[in-house]
């Protein structure tokens, strides 16, 4: 009996040693995606602030162009 006492907590060992190792792939695997969301997200930020700056300058670019048409006397 104590044979099997043996057995059954070798198999429980061996169980929660796979279990072990399968989350530590799964903790792996997450940290990566998370890494990658990170850099995507850093990506998407600085392009974001390009086109804030581009959205700026089409701005000034465009009050200059009517503020030429606004000093022209265009009265008939």
């Amino acid at each position: 009996m104590a044979k099997d006492h043996v057995e059954q907590l070798e198999l429980t060992v061996n169980q929660l040693i796979e279990k072990h190792e399968r989350m530590k792939r799964e903790k792996e695997s997450i940290e990566k995606k998370l890494q990658q969301k990170e850099s995507e997200w850093h990506h998407l930020k600085g392009q974001l602030r390009q086109y804030e700056r581009e959205r700026i300058e089409l701005r000034d670019k465009l009050d200059r162009i009517l503020g030429h048409f606004a000093s022209l006397d265009l009265r008939e």
